[in-house]
């Protein structure tokens, strides 16, 4: 961990301004709960303002405008980004030692780039071939075939299946499975034969793929992972399902077949796509909701079926007072029994 800092020189490298004592030293970052006299904490929801008025830090990372008078503060226009910065000055990665483990196994006719880094127990198969710097973790498996990007990291126990391609600056955190075969089987007098799965899995530059996370290989062609998307733990990704860039996919999300998602799609948590669909770019799905048709134009959907969340909303209003309108429906129904019984009578 490095520091202290003076919050003035905090505010120069990240561009910030300094309401307060900009001389204050900081030693490191905290929540509003867990902060003390040196520590810096961050305020970015409403819903947070009254332990941001109690906090015990020394100073608070902030927008403009924040309202908390009074308070030395550090503010900037974006503090969640900025967060992610001063985390990093306080927290520099661990710095590499390149060099291949003597435990490893490196097949035949492998193309390792300049200062790179293999762990112990890590496997890299046959004709693999790797840019610089690039980092395979203990006990992580590259198989045969395989392409990995400058600058990539692997972590421990991550496999990536034969053929498989790595963009540049990716992240496979622990457990991660890439290239594993698709689900594809044809069904025949009730018994089902396996279809080879002979496309691969591509991951453009710049993306990061959670831990436990699976993404299968196409029956023919690829499964693609567009640049600078961001895939939470334990998600699924079929067989020749298409992301395109900067997609968010929060955990346990699930895509089937075939999908395609535009650019900027965001799955959050336990959503699920149905497969041979397409969602537009910019298209929020709520967590939970199932996506069985699709979605053409950018929005926000839920439910499931998922629907325009407007509309989402009206029904779930309509359900909540399902045991009301009942009653009503009941009550009339008597009301025009009686008034038919009259009018016989």
């Amino acid at each position: 961990m490095n520091g202290p800092l003076r919050l003035g020189e905090i505010a120069q490298r990240v561009g910030g301004s300094v309401v307060g004592d900009a001389g204050l030293l900081i030693r490191g970052v905290a929540t509003l709960e867990g902060a003390g006299p040196e520590d810096l904490a961050f305020f970015t929801h409403p819903r947070y303002r009254g332990l941001a008025e109690t906090s015990q830090a020394g100073a608070i990372l902030t927008r403009p405008g924040s309202g908390l008078g009074g308070r030395t503060r550090l503010e900037v226009a974006d503090p969640q980004l900025v967060l992610a910065q001063i985390l990093e000055l306080f927290h520099p990665r661990a710095a590499r030692r390149p060099g291949v483990s003597d435990r490893a196994h490196v097949g035949a006719d492998v193309q390792l780039g300049h200062e790179i880094t293999v762990g112990p127990f890590a496997v890299i198969e046959d004709g693999v071939a790797t840019g610089d710097r690039i980092v395979v973790g203990a006990g992580a498996f590259v198989g045969s075939g395989c392409r990995i990007g400058d600058d990539t990291v692997v972590m421990p126990r991550a496999v990536l299946y034969p053929d498989t391609v790595v963009g540049q600056r990716c992240l496979i955190h622990a457990g991660a499975v890439l290239g594993a075969d698709g689900f594809g089987f044809a069904t025949v007098a009730g018994r089902h034969h396996k279809v080879p799965q002979v496309g691969r899995v591509v991951v453009e530059d710049d993306v990061e793929i959670g831990a436990n996370t699976t993404i299968d290989r196409a029956m023919i062609g690829e499964t693609r992972i567009g640049e600078g998307t961001k895939i939470d733990d334990l998600v699924m990704v079929a067989h020749g399902v298409r992301l395109g860039r900067s997609c968010l996919l929060a955990a346990q999300a699930g895509i089937a077949g075939s999908s395609r998602l535009g650019d900027g799609v965001t799955l959050a948590g336990q959503v699920g796509v149905a497969g041979h669909l397409e969602l537009a770019a910019g298209t929020v799905v709520a967590s939970k909701a199932a996506v069985y048709a699709d979605v053409l134009e950018a929005g926000l959907v839920a439910g499931i079926p998922a629907t325009p969340h407007v509309r989402w909303k009206r029904s779930q209003a309509l359900v909540a007072r399902l045991p009301e309108i009942r009653a009503e429906l009941r009550e009339l129904r008597r009301r025009v029994a009686e008034l038919e019984a009259k009018g016989t009578g």
